[in-house]
């Protein structure tokens, strides 16, 4: 498969695994949602949960430490503030994440950073383009979580209405964002053994999402490829070696702050009465996720990408 780095070359594998599985047995709904919240619960929050070390591993870089008192207090103010806005705000809080995580999904995808500032414009728009195509493909399954997501200020109906209208627009600038990068190679700094992949990459990735179902979809894209290659950045970034025992100090070192991670997300529900349908539940699982992504994502831009 070209020159994919290894760990994008097994998650392409085995999400094009998961699609055959799931093209020729029967999946229920229920089988769905347990391997979107597992994958999540397991893989995609522990990923955040490095935060601490990526920030001191920067500073010592820099010959500069770290309290891990006043990380922890700053990155609890930033939840806090962006968890307000969730509150009063749904629908400008739904708008502000999906632009972080269209910014943090796109630079995690890109394969080579040479000029900060076109870089980021492309593959934030790459980010955002994709982020869309899972919505508006799968937008029947996706809108009643959304309603939920924004307090019923927007109803089911808005959301099918305008995911339908815009799917095919979004699939067609998807396309053009990949095509165009044919001609913005050499502003990017890439060469064929870099383009070449990277677009067999983004192929993929956009047939196994348009195959799955929803929370097959999500979970594969965030539970495993997004969160396993950011798991695989911060062990780089720590230094740790590229086996068994480096995996096992990473996962170790994730424990104690991915627990506190979980208690919160668990409070959150509890204290908001939402184990009703799965619909509440996985709303709130994705207000918890997007409030811990703000403070994520002001630490994951001191790793080194490229």
């Amino acid at each position: 498969m070209l020159n994919l780095e290894k760990i994008r070359k097994y998650l392409l594998i085995s999400g094009l695994l998961l699609t055959l599985v799931a093209k020729f047995v029967v999946i229920g709904e229920e089988a769905q949602l347990y391997f979107l919240i597992v994958s999540i619960i397991l893989i995609g929050v522990p990923h955040g949960s490095l935060d601490f070390f990526i920030q001191r591993q920067a500073l010592i870089n820099s010959n500069q430490k770290v309290s891990i008192y006043l990380f922890l207090a700053k990155y609890l103010f930033s939840m806090l503030l962006y968890g307000i806005v969730w509150w009063l705000f749904p629908t400008v809080a739904l708008i502000v994440f999906i632009a972080m995580a269209a910014y943090h999904f796109g630079e995690i995808d890109w394969p080579l950073r040479a000029n900060a500032k076109i870089d980021a414009i492309v593959y934030s728009t790459y980010g955002f383009l994709l982020i869309s195509f899972i919505l508006t493909s799968h937008i029947s399954s996706a809108a009643p979580i959304l309603e939920i997501i924004v307090q019923n200020r927007l109803a089911i109906d808005f959301w099918l209405k305008w995911g339908t209208l815009l799917y095919p627009y979004v699939c067609v600038l998807l396309g053009l964002c990949i095509f165009l990068l044919f001609f913005l190679r050499d502003y990017l700094g890439w060469e064929k053994n870099v383009l070449h992949p990277f677009l067999v990459q983004s192929f993929l990735l956009i047939f196994i999402i348009h195959q799955l179902p929803l929370y097959l979809s999500f979970g594969f894209y965030f539970g495993l490829w997004h969160s396993l290659i950011s798991f695989n950045l911060i062990r780089r970034q720590m230094k740790l070696s590229n086996d068994g025992p480096g995996w096992a100090s990473i996962v170790k070192k994730a424990i104690p702050f991915t627990t506190l991670a979980w208690l919160g997300i668990l409070l959150l529900i509890v204290v908001s009465g939402m184990f009703q349908t799965e619909w509440l539940v996985l709303s709130h699982i994705f207000v918890a996720i997007a409030i811990l992504t703000l403070p994520h994502l002001q630490v994951f831009t001191k790793i080194k990408l490229g």
